[in-house]
């Protein structure tokens, strides 16, 4: 009886590993198609979209047809508030000539940075 009792114990908690590890791989499968999904189809925005985020504290533009939300880099920009001079717009010329500043493009650095804040693509 003892044994019979072990051996159903057993077979419980490997069933039971079993649909454990089963879900975790489960859902390691829909994340990973989430997010290849998202890679392949961006959201797309349209430059009203954009016009409606033009605020220190809501910024948006574009830049190469590439939509970024910075809002969150607003207080860290290195150049300060010449940011919000992009927000709600197609910033790609501020971003290669930097009119308030040096009059030169971005650095490869700020071109790598901005990509933390990419949201999807202009129409």
């Amino acid at each position: 009886m003892k044994i019979a009792k072990s051996l159903l114990l057993i077979l419980v908690l490997l069933t039971f590993t079993g649909c454990s590890s089963q879900a975790s791989r489960d859902y390691a499968d829909d994340k990973a198609a989430a997010e290849a999904a998202a890679m392949a189809a961006p959201d797309l925005y349209t430059l009203e979209d954009i016009s409606a985020h033009n605020s220190k504290d809501d910024c948006w533009f574009a830049v190469h047809s590439r939509v970024y939300d910075v809002t969150a880099f607003m207080g860290k920009h290195p150049g300060g508030e010449t940011i919000l001079e992009g927000c709600g717009m197609d910033a790609t010329k501020l971003f290669e000539t930097r009119p308030m500043g040096s009059g030169t493009p971005h650095s490869d650095g700020a071109r790598e940075g901005i990509e933390n804040y990419y949201i999807g693509e202009l129409k």
